[in-house]
């Protein structure tokens, strides 16, 4: 290959890298058994205006028959090396065998040409071979024909030399099962599930998992809903499937590139994520995810649009009734909805295509950026976009702007104080081993989940805008409009008028009404590609491509009157939400693709579908009807449909949060009351609008006389007079009519740092404001009489309660305290607010009870316990079997009998309960750490120790060591000075292991408690602050060895305080202070405490 620096990505390497496959190809390629002789006859090549390139390619047997011309097309040469496909086809008329290898090029995946090539000539070699073999097998003995197969795998095999010419290293080892075996382990140990899928012989999948429930640990639930309800629809797992290894492992060395073996395989890894009812899905699902295909057509527009014809004469009886379905039917829904998520093997969720984009095209070269350079994910991100923008090389960039991505990570560190974000693996990452792509890749990906609404769906990058938004979107970029829109690069159009129609129809009539009422502004519909009449006129738009078509965009600028009509005419012709809700969920055939929104009326254009993803896709708010007593605010007239309102980043959460703690140290009211609650009116033509950028006061709507913020009001009647202006016009096909809206807030309770408290609140500080309801209803004869009856009724006077108060049989549900000094009424009524996370804990209560821990299948127990499968074992695998010599080893660690021995001195004896089940597991544990620990390369590169002259008779109680501590660390730091050896634990397991968790304490040294400045994890009496040692986090699955890197990882977290030896160090825990500890710290965070954990005292 040239020694030229390729670039990075684009038409420019296509081109790189489409030149050097000629000149490494032009004296041919040599495949044992078969000689080929490889012409790259023409070279179409692409210029800057092309977005395709191809290349023709004549392949022939040198002493045979055999000659094939081939033409291979990339489809999108501005993609690649990644994000694009390669096409085979041939003029030809091709051998059966043939045909198929060149029609099945496009499940390759995101290969280079080198890797393309390569693999293209393995597969022709090993198809003539068979051709030429079953010709010389008719005449030949059954003993030629065993030797010819025991040579088989040879002779499709490219020789070293023949590899060398693409740039590639011939392989060696294929799987090391012990650098599986490390990384499972340190994968479990950071709370993820691996696991291994074995596709044939020489081919396997990996996956990392995570219960989803657990996402509602790092990230807000009430985001996870408005993300995706998905999420948190049942007992399932979030996973990442990594595919394309060839049968290699470790894939990468410790520079993140392809190892040696990976490149001779043409190793193109994809990734991709979703939901599955298992920690990993199995193998039949795996595969079919492996490949590339499409649903049949066929003959199905025929009866779609048959189908779509029946609906049209379905009578809607009541179309506000089918949106406002009663309880009852809404749990049918959610039942089968659960049902459907369970029986499927992997289920993508809305934002699966984007963080697949994002790893495929972005994850290894991120992984190198940050191992060249010493950088975070933050500013590699920043380097990886300006490599791509400037086609510069990285040195060069970071020559002018290297003060510029370095302070990238150091904002980056901040969000920490706003986002649970996953633990950076790469910082203690042993440089001498390949890194653990598995553990790093879904680490990650769960990072780019939690910070999802900061980076734009489509080009990945930070938005650059002032946009504080709940749901991810895209940036202002034009072409990732078009994607987001066009491609549906964002959330399922479909899902949503399926999931959430309510919703759909408040935010299409919300659109019509501004666009009507002359308040639409940005975000516009621009960047879409959408066309419609250049003149305003009465009748529908044109489907065709007429000479008075224009571009919408056109029409920003100066003609915005015009945009705005052109909008409302096309929210016009979109059919009832419910219309299109049945339509989607008709059954249809199998094999057969589902009905599509537009094959409900082929007469509406295309317009008007993107305008309709246009009303849904731009709220990165989070709507959602209210239909129980649980979650409604009592006491609002039933007309008023009520719906979660929820607009703001999910830091924005925590920032409100943070303002109300706050709050409570200031002011002695607010640590009783800690918030208001408030109306806020607006006219409904300023709600498209709110909807999207939330309560602010940039713009002027109803004066201020009372000073500059955000206008509520404690009596609704006064926000529902001239401030919550009615719609004049409603859009013809919605079910709700909305006319007017108000919502409800929740403000911090310090009325003293108000602009105004009467006859307003004025609060200025936005990030003391949080919407939590939106009040819908529709103007009808009887709304209207209502609506004055309550504008006209007397507000109670400010500091009293009201009289008059709503009788119900739920009054069991909690309800917030309400400041009596503040209460909120609606026309000397009460107005309730019940606690908000009352119902949301209820979901995430079932789904915990739901949830079954996963067993690790047998695969998976092998790899953890170090034993190979002779049956199906990888060509080249490799089990370690005997003792390491670790003589050799330069400073490694090294065991101190007398430091454990004064440590164990006054330990209490083992646990007298046993059982037959935890014996025949404990003696597995221990056999498999044994194992471990005997295999380990270095015992300082293991970080703990099972002291084998201390294991007794008893299997119930186990001394074990942690060491090697990060140098950089202060706990090691004090180790070092104090010249302690290691920590030294004790655990002790109950009957009922591994369903139970074991008890893990240290008994040597004495670590700084919490409340005098320490940290680590352990708590005053020496035992671990863990969930996943308590009966909510502990799973069966869970290794000894995992847990105990997991407790290492604990220790060595320097947030919220980094772990310190006390000044009595040398003093010993006590089991029942370290007892009465653990106790204490599962009760501080709400976890639960095993059963039988005192019986490990006796």
């Amino acid at each position: 290959m040239s020694s030229n620096k390729a670039p990075a990505r684009g038409r420019k390497r296509f081109a790189f890298d489409l030149k050097n496959a000629i000149q490494s190809v032009s004296q041919g390629v040599e495949v044992r058994g078969v000689r080929l002789s490889v012409t790259l006859i023409s070279f179409l090549a692409v210029s800057l205006g092309d977005e395709d390139g191809s290349f023709d390619c004549l392949i022939s047997q040198v002493d045979g028959p055999f000659k094939a011309a081939l033409t291979i097309l990339v489809s999108d040469a501005s993609e690649y090396p990644s994000d694009h496909t390669f096409f085979c086809s041939s003029h030809q008329e091709l051998p059966s065998e043939i045909l198929a290898i060149t029609e099945s090029v496009y499940e390759e995946g995101s290969a280079t040409i080198q890797a393309l090539l390569v693999r293209l000539l393995e597969r022709i070699a090993r198809a003539v071979v068979e051709g030429t073999d079953a010709v010389h097998n008719a005449t030949s003995d059954d003993e030629q024909q065993d030797a010819d197969s025991e040579d088989e795998d040879e002779d499709y095999e490219m020789d070293e030399y023949d590899l060398e010419l693409f740039d590639v290293q011939p392989s060696a080892q294929i799987l090391d099962r012990f650098a599986l075996q490390r990384d499972f382990n340190e994968i479990v140990a950071h709370g993820f599930c691996p696991g291994f899928i074995r596709i044939g012989v020489d081919e396997f999948a990996l996956t990392v998992s995570l219960p989803a429930k657990s996402l509602a640990d790092i990230i807000s639930p009430h985001a996870l809903l408005a993300w995706d309800r998905q999420l948190l629809t049942g007992p399932q797992y979030l996973t990442l499937l990594i595919s394309g290894t060839r049968g290699v492992y470790p894939v990468v060395k410790a520079d993140g590139r392809l190892t040696h073996s990976a490149a001779a395989r043409s190793t193109v890894l994809q990734f991709r994520v979703g939901l599955t009812p298992n920690y990993k899905p199995d193998k039949d699902i795996t595969v079919e995810l492996m490949r590339r295909y499409g649903l049949q057509d066929g003959d199905s527009d025929k009866q779609l649009s048959e189908d779509a014809s029946d609906d049209d004469e379905i009578e809607d009886v009541d179309a506000l009734d089918d949106l406002s379905s009663d309880e009852g039917e809404v749990n049918e829904i959610e039942e089968e909805t659960e049902e459907q998520a369970r029986s499927a093997g992997f289920r993508p969720f809305s934002l699966s295509s984007s963080l697949e984009s994002l790893l495929n095209g972005h994850f290894l070269h991120l992984l190198q950026l940050r191992l060249d350079y010493g950088l975070g994910w933050a500013g590699a991100e920043v380097l990886r976009w300006e490599i791509e923008s400037s086609q510069s090389r990285a040195e060069d960039i970071l020559l002018h702007k290297e003060r510029e991505i370095r302070q990238a990570d150091k904002a980056d560190a901040k969000l920490s104080e706003s986002y649970h974000l996953p633990a950076d693996c790469l910082l203690d990452v042993n440089p001498h081993n390949p890194v653990n792509l598995p553990l790093i890749a879904f680490s990650y990906m769960l990072r780019r989940l939690t910070l999802c609404p900061r980076y734009c769906l489509v080009c990945h990058q930070e938005l650059k805008e002032d946009l504080d938004a709940l749901k991810p979107y895209v940036c202002s970029s034009t072409l990732c409009t078009y994607q987001y829109y066009n491609l549906n690069r964002g959330p399922s159009l479909e899902y949503e008028i399926c999931s959430n129609p309510a919703a759909v129809d408040l935010l299409v009539s919300l659109a019509y009404i501004a666009a009507a009422e002359g308040a639409l502004d940005a975000p516009l519909p621009v960047g879409m590609g959408i066309r419609v009449k250049s003149k305003h006129s009465k009748t529908k738009l044109s489907t065709g491509q007429d000479d008075d078509l224009c571009d919408l965009d056109s029409l920003e600028i100066d003609q915005l009157l015009q945009m705005r009509a052109a909008i409302r005419d096309l929210i016009d012709m979109i059919p009832p939400i419910m219309q299109l809700k049945r339509h989607l969920e008709q059954p249809h055939k199998p094999g057969r693709a589902k009905p599509r929104l537009q094959d409900i009326d082929r007469s509406i254009p295309e317009a008007v579908w993107l305008i309709l993803r246009w009303c849904v896709a731009s709220c990165t708010a989070h709507l959602e009807e209210l239909k129980s007593d649980e979650e409604k605010v009592k006491n609002m007239d039933p007309t008023w449909r009520q719906f979660r309102f929820s607009v703001g980043a999910p830091h924005a959460e925590a920032k409100f949060r943070k303002a109300v703690e706050s709050a409570k140290l200031k002011n002695p009211r607010a640590r009783e009351f800690p918030t208001l609650y408030a109306f806020h009116g607006s006219p409904a033509k300023n709600w498209h609008s709110i909807i999207r950028h939330g309560l602010w006061f940039k713009t002027v709507a109803n004066g201020r006389a009372y000073g500059n913020g955000v206008y509520f009001a404690k009596e609704g009647s006064v926000s529902l007079g001239s401030y919550a202006a009615s719609a004049t016009v409603c859009w013809q096909n919605s079910a709700c009519k909305a006319a007017v809206c108000v919502a409800l807030a929740e403000i911090v309770n310090l009325p003293s740092m108000f602009v105004s408290t009467s006859p307003f609140f004025v609060v200025n500080q936005t990030e003391w404001i949080v919407c939590r309801y939106l009040m819908v209803r529709a103007v009808t004869s009887n709304s209207n009489n209502y609506i004055m009856r309550t504008i006209g009724a007397s507000a109670a006077p400010s500091g009293t309660v009201p009289v008059t108060q709503e009788t119900t049989d739920a009054d069991e549900i909690p309800c917030v305290p309400l400041d009596p000094h503040h209460p909120l009424t609606l026309s000397n009524a009460l107005i309730r607010i019940p606690e908000p996370r009352f119902a949301l804990e209820k979901l995430l209560a079932a789904r915990r009870d739901a949830f079954v821990p996963a067993q690790f299948d047998e695969e998976d127990a092998r790899i953890f316990s170090g034993v190979g499968d002779p049956d199906a074992a990888l060509e080249g695998a490799d089990s370690v079997e005997e003792a390491v010599d670790r003589s050799m080893v330069k400073d490694d660690w090294k065991h101190d009998p007398e430091w454990v021995n004064e440590c164990i001195e006054h330990v209490l004896p083992p646990p007298r309960e046993s059982s037959r089940m935890a014996s025949t597991a404990l003696q597995k544990e221990l056999q498999a750490m044994l194992k471990e620990q005997n295999a380990s390369r270095s015992l300082k590169e293991l970080g703990w120790y099972l002291p084998e002259e201390f294991i007794g008779d008893n299997l119930y109680q186990w001394i074990v060591e942690l060491h090697s501590f990060d140098s950089s660390l202060p706990i090691a730091e004090d180790l070092a000075n104090k010249k302690v050896n290691s920590l030294v634990f004790e655990i002790r397991f109950p009957a009922t292991f591994p369903h139970s968790p074991p008890f893990f304490r240290i008994l040597k040294p004495r670590f700084l408690p919490f409340i005098q400045g320490g940290g680590g994890h352990v708590t005053g009496g020496g035992s671990m602050c863990m969930d996943l040692l308590t009966a909510d986090g502990w799973l069966p699955s869970y290794s000894i060895s995992a847990i105990l890197l997991q407790i290492k990882l604990a220790i060595s977290n320097l947030e919220p305080r980094p772990a310190r030896l006390a000044q009595n160090w040398s003093t010993a825990y006590g089991m029942y202070e370290a007892l009465e500890g653990y106790k204490r710290a599962a009760n501080t965070h709400g976890w639960k405490v095993p059963s039988d954990i005192d019986k490990l005292t006796r």
